[in-house]
């Protein structure tokens, strides 16, 4: 009986650890709109295979990493330069690309509970990050 009760107090905190690991990729994904006469009108940003895929009008590209908020586009030599808002959240999203500076809006999201508790986890995340 004691084994019986111990496995599954193992068993429930390694799924309670499991459920608790969250991709930190997940925080830039969302709907961007640029400014109108923009060459892009707006972008989708979503994880894929632990990579972030950009779509635009234009094409689907993969970034690369290149540090804390900074991708890269290699099929247009382009900088993706994600911005914050002093609680650590993403709001923005800046391209730099054959000498442009182009500046898209984070959509908010619908406010549901589990967007905010989604929203707290990333904010802890990169508070870790930071430390």
């Amino acid at each position: 009986m004691k084994k019986l009760m111990l496995m599954l107090v193992v068993m429930l905190g390694v799924m309670t650890v499991v459920n608790a690991q969250t991709n930190p990729l997940k925080e830039y994904a969302g709907k961007y709109v640029f400014a109108a006469g923009s060459p892009i009108a707006e972008s989708i940003v979503e994880v894929e295979d632990n990579t972030l895929k950009v779509t635009t009008a234009m094409g689907s590209f993969l970034l690369d990493k290149k540090g804390v908020d900074t991708f890269y586009i290699a099929a247009y030599d382009a900088f993706v330069i994600f911005k914050r808002t002093p609680a650590k959240v993403v709001e923005a999203v800046s391209i730099n690309a054959q000498g442009m500076e182009l500046v898209g809006t984070k959509e908010a999201a619908a406010s549901t509970s589990g967007n905010k508790e989604e929203e707290f986890q990333q904010q802890m995340w990169a508070e870790k990050v930071e430390n």
